[in-house]
């Protein structure tokens, strides 16, 4: 890997970098939403991410929304060890806290659970919520009812039109983000300005990033939006979903028609995590998932 400035030097995550990085992903199969292209370019500027390289792995450092920074796991194969104590006394040389984020389970299992260097906890907060797409899609069963009823009477009182978004419906899926961030967007969680930052940004590299993009149209007006895209051979990872919430059912609709029409052959979709949020939990435990990507925080002892 020769892509990357050396460690430690780093650089913002580039459009250039799309290639190489999806090409890392890949090789990886990863499940955390995190780990996907789109998801780093959208959110490069709430974030800071910034990338170099260390023995051959890949590192990410970023910016909490908390203003706290961290690493990612080093990514990759080659000295995890000496990566991660040289990703450690960077951070005390910034002055910063070191801290290590984003680990799923099996690096935890590998590099963390039985060193006596660190500490570590489960961050249930940043970990994603996964589904069986079938399940979204057809929204059957008892478990489903409210869901379903809510859907069936949104279709009962409108016309709804699904689309696969195109550059001709950004300006309105654009302003359809502002009148959700005027409604939802609130200094108590910092997530949501950031969240419409990052969406307006994928936005305006439509057709650039690998994500795919609906919207449903009630008379001729984008009133829902998705942005989702593979994540793994298995797993579909939905990065955005917003509707006018005047539209009872709406969230249902375009939850359920964005994966029938876009990502029904695949078994699994990742919904993302739920930041501590209490309305964002509930509303992600309702549509019944079937496990979690759990995610974990590692620090040193010392």
């Amino acid at each position: 890997m020769t892509h990357f400035p050396k460690f430690p030097e780093f650089r913002p995550i580039e459009l250039a970098d799309r290639r190489h990085l999806e090409a890392v992903f890949k090789s990886l199969q990863p499940e955390m939403s995190e780990l996907c292209f789109t998801n780093l370019f959208m959110y490069k500027h709430v974030h800071d991410y910034r990338v170099s390289e260390l023995h051959g792995n890949l590192l990410i450092y970023a910016r909490s929304y908390q203003g706290e920074y961290y690493f990612f796991p080093p990514i990759g194969e080659s000295e995890i060890p000496e990566t991660l104590e040289a990703q450690t006394d960077f951070m005390r040389e910034v002055d910063e806290m070191p801290v290590v984020q984003l680990a799923n389970r099996e690096f935890t299992e590998r590099y963390i659970k039985d060193n006596p260097k660190y500490n570590y906890i489960l961050s249930r907060d940043d970990s994603d919520y996964v589904y069986r797409t079938a399940e979204l899609i057809s929204l059957s069963g008892r478990k489903f009812h409210d869901k379903k009823n809510l859907l069936n009477r949104f279709l009962r009182n409108n016309n709804p039109e699904y689309r696969r978004l195109t550059k001709e419906f950004v300006p309105q899926a654009k302003d359809l983000v502002d009148r959700w961030c005027q409604e939802k967007c609130s200094a108590s969680a910092p997530s949501t300005f950031g969240e419409t930052e990052a969406t307006m940004h994928a936005l305006d590299h439509l057709g650039e990033l690998g994500t795919i993009g609906g919207v449903v149209l009630i008379d001729g007006v984008v009133e829902a939006l998705a942005l989702g895209e593979l994540l793994n051979e298995h797993m579909a990872v939905v990065h955005v979903e917003k509707a006018n919430q005047e539209y009872s059912g709406l969230y249902q609709f375009i939850s359920s028609e964005f994966l029938r029409r876009e990502f029904a052959h695949v078994e699994f979709v990742n919904r993302e995590q739920d930041l501590g949020e209490p309305n964002l939990r509930k509303s992600k435990q309702s549509y019944n998932p079937v496990r979690m990507v759990e995610k974990f925080k590692v620090w040193p002892k010392e």
